[in-house]
């Protein structure tokens, strides 16, 4: 009975895997191989991706949400021309003193390009830049900032790296000093869940995919973690402001703040005609682990505490479901709370102005793409 049994269970292991592997076999050939794509010739085979795309581009889908409230622009190709603005800083705060220093990039304003489809949006910002600040001093920056904008789901991924910053305490005179020695890295995500997702659209209102119909809002929740490393090379961080600060923030020349947190909060679109105006905010808060070291290369680890988390968004828009103008602003903010001797918070931001146009493919692009012979199997 044993040998029967050992001989039965591998047969019928292999059954479950052959079960299993064929399964998924089924459902990549019902899902990439078309019948009424031609594949016969080598025009036909190299062809064949982009005749899928098309095909599953034209055709008709059902929709997961209310279309009273919300109207989709996914299969449309859509065109955007943004001018931004990215804005970030870092505070330091010495209780002992009840001073304030505040560090930021010069950076300049962009001219961008962004295109979106049915299964991508990408941008590229080519060489244009303006409207850095006389007397600051340059910025070597790598600024990066994407937002994946899902039906449900959220995320907002960042990661900044500065070398060269400015600061300024809280003093009367407000006396600007260029820091060429201080580098900041600061990386982290931000992942919010939509509750009310058939009739309220994050997309409708920070992208262009889809369009509010009608007035709608939603709760949302999610979580959030981030990552800054502050550092000066040359000197102290309150460096030229000798007098104001306590022994321990001129001694220090690094600072390492690591938080991960849950947050909550709601949207809402506001829809007048053609004009739309949404508001998001969240508020959160977490665990954050910070350190410090001084001149002499000693580090001080702090004991867990709390910080303090806000994320906002806002924009204005008129749109016409194909031409669209408006502004649209971010702003999120880590906050250090109860640490004994100094707070720390930093801030990024953005600020853009955008012009946009969506071409409709789905009902007038058909006869193009015949006429480009992507679709002459399928008349």
């Amino acid at each position: 009975m044993t040998w029967a049994i050992l001989m039965v269970f591998p047969e019928s292991s292999h059954a479950q895997l052959d079960s299993i592997v064929k399964a998924i076999s089924d459902t990549v050939i019902n899902k990439f191989i078309v019948d009424d794509i031609p594949k016969k010739t080598f025009k036909d085979k190299f062809m064949y991706p982009h005749r899928w795309y098309i095909r599953l581009l034209l055709k008709p889908t059902n929709s997961d949400f209310d279309t009273t409230y919300i109207l989709s622009s996914k299969k449309k190709l859509t065109i955007t021309i943004p001018v931004s603005k990215k804005y970030y800083g870092f505070n330091l705060f010495d209780h002992s003193s009840s001073s304030k220093l505040k560090f930021l990039p010069n950076n300049y304003y962009h001219v961008g390009f962004n295109f979106s489809n049915m299964f991508l949006t990408f941008g590229f910002v080519p060489n244009i830049k303006f409207g850095s600040k006389e007397g600051r001093g340059p910025t070597k920056a790598v600024d990066f900032q994407l937002t994946i904008i899902g039906r449900r789901v959220i995320t907002d991924i960042n990661y900044q790296n500065f070398k060269g910053m400015y600061s300024r305490d809280n003093s009367e005179s407000q006396t600007i000093a260029v820091r060429p020695d201080i580098k900041l890295i600061s990386y982290g995500v931000n992942t919010m869940f939509v509750f009310n997702y058939k009739k309220y659209s994050l997309r409708g209102a920070f992208s262009f995919t889809d369009v509010q119909r009608k007035s709608s809002g939603s709760l949302m929740a999610g979580i959030y973690h981030s990552h800054v490393d502050f550092t000066c090379d040359d000197s102290s961080f309150n460096a030229p402001f000798e007098p104001s600060f306590s022994k321990l923030i001129k001694d220090m020349n690094k600072i390492t703040v690591i938080v991960i947190g849950l947050t909550g909060g709601y949207g809402y679109t506001m829809v007048h005609k053609k004009i739309l105006f949404s508001t998001a905010i969240n508020f959160g808060a977490g665990g954050q682990k910070l350190n410090y070291t001084l001149s002499d290369r000693h580090i001080q680890n702090l004991p867990l505490n709390m910080a303090i988390h806000l994320t906002a968004k806002a924009s204005l828009r008129y749109d016409n479901l194909r031409f669209f103008v408006g502004i649209l602003a971010t702003y999120d903010n880590n906050y250090s709370a109860f640490v004994m001797h100094f707070n720390s918070s930093n801030y990024m931001g953005k600020a853009v102005a955008f012009v946009g146009y969506r071409f409709n493919l789905k009902n007038n692009g058909r006869n193009i793409l015949k006429a480009l012979r992507l679709v002459d199997y399928n008349k």
